[in-house]
């Protein structure tokens, strides 16, 4: 069976958190900024805003064995700092400017790709441990028939 690695798990996180940041900014800056010129230091934005997003992580990589609870409580919080991070970077990067229905989209966009990530890390995972399950069934079989 696999082990937990923490850090692993960090690394595996962040990148997911810096491809939505990414993707989130990619599309709400095409969809409401087109005139907007974008420089070469914003190309490091999604990195330091997951990085802030990964914060709220952080009780998950130091505490294995979370309730349900927990862990929907951890989520809860670890949506609203990404939801306010990107709010703050685009308001960084586009200034004054930036409509208040492109804060809404980035809000709805935010939460939609995030929403999405953890539905298809959790079918990921699901399917990984039906594997192992499946190969323990097979295993308790093979030796009961021995």
């Amino acid at each position: 069976m696999k082990e937990f690695d923490p850090v692993r798990e960090f690394i595996f996180d962040y990148i997911t958190v810096v491809a939505e940041n990414t993707l989130a900014i990619a599309v709400i800056g095409s969809i409401f900024v087109r005139d907007a010129s974008i420089s070469f230091v914003y190309f490091f934005l999604p990195f330091v805003l997951a990085l802030i997003c990964m914060i709220p992580c952080i009780p998950i990589y130091l505490k294995e064995d979370m309730t349900v609870k927990q862990i929907l409580l951890q989520r809860g919080i670890e949506l609203v700092v990404l939801e306010v991070a990107m709010c703050l970077a685009i308001r960084f990067v586009m200034g004054e400017s930036f409509p208040e229905i492109g804060y809404v989209a980035i809000l709805i966009s935010t939460a939609f790709f995030d929403v999405l990530s953890y539905l298809i890390k959790w079918y990921l995972e699901k399917e990984e441990a039906d594997k192992i399950n499946r190969k323990i069934e097979e295993y308790r079989r093979k030796k009961n028939n021995e």
